[in-house]
C-alpha cells in the first residue's frame, strides 16, 4: 500500500502485545530503537480499526477486544524535505497465544519481556518511558486482571 507523504498531524495505534505475562517489543529499522508495534491510521477508520488492521499485517495475528491504555504525542522533523509532523500514538493492550509472524520491514529483531525489563530496556522509543512515568502501575495491573 502506497502512504501519502507526511503532513499535519499523525494518528498511530500501538499495541503492547501480551503472551504468558511477556510483551513483545521490536527494534524500529528505520530508527533503531525498541518499541511495541504500531501503524497509522487511514483516513475514516475508527481507532480499533486501525489497530486491529495494523497488528494483522504487521503479526499475522487477528486481535479482539484491544483495551485502551493511553496516549503520547510527540513533534518530528523529517530532514529530508525540511518538513515536521507530529504524532498522537494511542497505546491499547491485547493478548494471544497465536504463533506471530513478524513483518521484517517492521521488525529487525524482536523480543519478549517482562513489563520490568520492558520499563528498564535501554534504547527505547521515548514514547514508551513517557506512557510508563504518567502510568507507572498501567501494564501491571493490567497483566494482573487476568
Amino acid at each position: 500500500m502506497k502512504r501519502s507523504k507526511l503532513r499535519g498531524h499523525q494518528v498511530v495505534c500501538s499495541a503492547f502485545i501480551e503472551t504468558w505475562a511477556k510483551f513483545l517489543i521490536v527494534m524500529c529499522p528505520r530508527f533503531k530503537v525498541w518499541r511495541v508495534p504500531w501503524g497509522r491510521a487511514e483516513y475514516g477508520e475508527i481507532l480499533e480499526e486501525t489497530l486491529i488492521r495494523e497488528m494483522q499485517e504487521e503479526t499475522g495475528v487477528t486481535f479482539t477486544n484491544p483495551k485502551f491504555l493511553g496516549f503520547w504525542q510527540d513533534t518530528q522533523i523529517h530532514i529530508t524535505g525540511n518538513r515536521q509532523t507530529s504524532r498522537l500514538i494511542m497505546f491499547y493492550h491485547v493478548q494471544t497465544e497465536d504463533e506471530l509472524t513478524l513483518d521484517p520491514d517492521e521488525a529487525e529483531d524482536h523480543k519478549w519481556v517482562t513489563i520490568e525489563e520492558l520499563k528498564n530496556i535501554e534504547n527505547k522509543e521515548w514514547a514508551l518511558d513517557d506512557l510508563f512515568r504518567r502510568n507507572p502501575d498501567l501494564l501491571y495491573n493490567i497483566s494482573h486482571e487476568n
